[in-house]
């Protein structure tokens, strides 16, 4: 399953040692940013997003989408298993259309078939600067909740001097 269009990682700890990321765990690694990656998924030519319906999620009436990444360079069980491990599920809010939920599984580096479930949970959207912010973000792995942020503010589009990131020229 090689091609030259693959995504390549690794990550490294204080020994500075990098290790390489299995590459079925980065076709769906799109970080904490769901409008980069949504705007990423209107690429008909790399992507299918298919419109499952309203649904309830968390207690709440939400639109839920289905995004998942084509594979034109693979066929059969290869070109299935690939789009199951880019899949993620995102759910809407009705009235905002802003992200509520999004679902997506993770899997151990030496497992490709073994999915483990994540959720990212957006909440509380302000207005910074015109655009929606959500200031409560939580991320369940496996159903435990593994991380709570809650902002107090944010800032957009303010400018980084070279002096704020290290003196960096």
């Amino acid at each position: 399953m090689s091609s030259s269009n693959e995504p390549t990682g690794g990550t490294s700890g204080p020994d500075g040692v990098v290790h390489p990321i299995a590459y079925h765990n980065l076709v769906n690694d799109w970080g904490w940013f769901p409008l980069f990656f949504l705007a990423a998924s209107t690429d008909v030519q790399k992507s299918v997003v298919s419109l499952v319906g309203t649904e309830t999620h968390n207690d709440k009436p939400l639109i839920h989408l289905t995004v998942s990444q084509r594979f034109p360079y693979l066929s059969g069980n290869g070109a299935n298993l690939m789009s199951h491990l880019s899949q993620v599920e995102i759910f809407l809010d009705e009235a905002t259309h802003l992200p509520s939920a999004i679902l997506y599984n993770i899997h151990p580096d030496d497992n490709a078939l073994l999915d483990i479930p994540v959720e990212l949970q957006f909440s509380d959207y302000r207005s910074v600067n015109g655009a929606q912010i959500p200031f409560h973000i939580q991320k369940s792995i496996n159903g435990s909740l593994t991380l709570d942020l809650q902002f107090q503010n944010a800032a957009l589009n303010t400018g980084v001097t070279a002096a704020q990131v290290g003196g960096a020229q």
